[in-house]
């Protein structure tokens, strides 16, 4: 049975991230297991790239700017284009927003400006129709990067920490966990993508857990187990024990064009009604959280429908030129929604060689950098030594102590 220092479980942004920080504290020793590296049907790669620091909660903020910082050192790299997040409200929700601003510039300086309709206008002369809006918020530092690009520059670095001691297994469907005093005991059955069944196989072992027919199990162990498997957590996480809440929920994005709308010169636009769109080459990307939407593992995306129904409206209503706009292409992938909508950091409960980091529901590019080393501290050292993520510990839902977060997409 083959032992190495961690086995992480799962590779997408917190993941790769995590192998990162392990590799360049000086573990030598790292195996990352994941169903499909690619990451096809990860959250990592369908996102829309949105990266900002303008949360409400401290938790939320101090993960997403120390991220933040990293991004601007390597912003060629990650294509970060930092042009901030223009958050329009409407009357009711005007005055807590105003609020919010002024608490993140006292407390983290993050320079925050609210705006009036007319500054609006000023700011993004496209934003043309700005009925039932009474204000925005503009964060600067905000912006958008290249979730691929992101996720490779991690394992990248990961290599060149850790050379020949890091591996990367792909196609590896984990069956069980065992953890016993001095160490953990994964088993996974490895298969083929290029077999008969092709893509479907992979679609077959993330949507149905089917698992795979062509391949033999191995066994491995570790000192540490870390749980990066995001929206799969909640079907990972039983092997060792532990029940979590943790609900996956499609969302959908959309990409339209509309020939006289060209919004590269700006970042992410939210708009009172719940679209969030930004530019998307010379397209414009859109999507919307669905109330209504049913938990599962879902990807079909609903197509010119769904944006016909939901997205254009709303594009129409803010600019004149988006009118004649037209359905070009989308997609779908998952959200993992916990109980406050926050991630999941910190030992599993009633283990200390388990480690648990996921639910970071449409956060995962904008806190992977600051919640990857927060994971490394607590695997090396046992304990956190930057940011305080006491609050993210997986039992805060038995014990009542949600993390209060209300800027949410």
């Amino acid at each position: 049975m083959e032992r190495f220092d961690v086995i992480i479980l799962g590779g997408g942004l917190i993941g790769s991230s995590v192998a990162m920080h392990l590799a360049e504290r000086g573990v030598r020793s790292i195996c990352v297991l994941d169903v499909d590296l690619g990451g096809r049907y990860s959250s990592s790669e369908l996102n829309a790239g949105g990266v900002r620091a303008t949360w409400r909660s401290e938790m939320n903020v101090a993960l997403s700017l120390p991220s933040i910082e990293f991004f601007e050192t390597v912003r060629d790299e990650i294509a970060f284009d930092q042009k901030g997040y223009l958050w329009m409200y409407d009357e009711a929700r005007w005055s807590d927003a105003v609020a919010a601003a002024r608490w993140q510039n006292d407390r983290f300086g993050l320079g925050v400006r609210a705006l009036t309709p007319d500054q609006i206008a000023a700011h993004c002369p496209l934003l043309d129709q700005l009925d039932g809006v009474v204000g925005a918020t503009f964060s600067p530092r905000d912006g958008l990067l290249n979730p691929n690009l992101l996720k490779e520059l991690y394992r990248r670095r990961a290599r060149n920490a850790a050379g020949a001691g890091l591996r990367l297994e792909t196609y590896a469907y984990v069956v069980g966990i065992d953890p016993e005093p001095d160490k953990v005991v994964v088993r996974a059955v490895k298969f083929q993508e290029f077999s008969p069944a092709g893509d479907q196989a992979i679609k077959e072992i993330l949507c149905d857990a089917l698992p795979p027919e062509d391949g033999g199990a191995v066994r491995l162990a570790a000192d540490t187990v870390i749980n990066c498997t995001g929206a799969w957590a909640r079907r990972v996480a039983p092997l060792y024990g532990h029940v979590v809440p943790v609900r996956p929920v499609r969302r959908q994005i959309a990409i339209g064009h509309a020939r006289d709308v060209d919004l590269r010169a700006w970042g992410m636009f939210v708009d009172p009604s719940g679209v969030y769109f930004h530019r998307e080459a010379t397209h414009i990307l859109a999507g919307w959280a669905d109330p209504a939407e049913e938990e599962g593992y879902r990807f079909k995306y609903d197509g010119v429908e769904w944006f016909e129904d939901k997205i254009w409206p709303a594009l129409a209503a803010r600019i004149s030129g988006c009118a004649q706009m037209k359905h070009r292409a989308g997609w779908s992938g998952l959200y993992e929604y916990t109980p406050d909508l926050c991630g999941i950091l910190g030992f599993a409960p009633g283990h200390d060689r388990v480690i648990e980091a996921f639910g970071f529901t449409g956060r995962g590019a904008m806190q992977s950098w600051a919640a990857g080393r927060a994971v490394a501290e607590l695997a090396t050292g046992r304990r956190f030594e930057t940011v305080d993520c006491a609050p993210l510990r997986p039992t805060r839902f038995a014990e009542g102590q949600l993390v209060d977060e209300s800027l949410l997409i």
